[in-house]
């Protein structure tokens, strides 16, 4: 994927920051955010599901 990027730098020519366009950063984010997603989909995979009434009741316990 080549990024057309500008650097800023220091008085002494050491690179501090990079500059991308805005579409580019979006799809870099979308990315990150979908990688992200896809690990907490993995982590609770085998996690046991309830219905909103069994939630429900579940909760009203915890809190007793």
């Amino acid at each position: 994927m080549g990024i057309k990027k500008s650097y800023v730098t220091d008085e002494s020519g050491m690179i501090k920051n990079v500059v991308i366009d805005i579409n580019t950063f979006r799809k870099i984010e979308d990315l990150i955010l979908d990688q992200g997603l896809a690990k907490a989909m993995d982590e609770v995979q085998d996690d046991v599901e309830y219905d909103i009434e069994e939630a429900k009741i579940l909760l009203k316990r915890h809190k007793a």
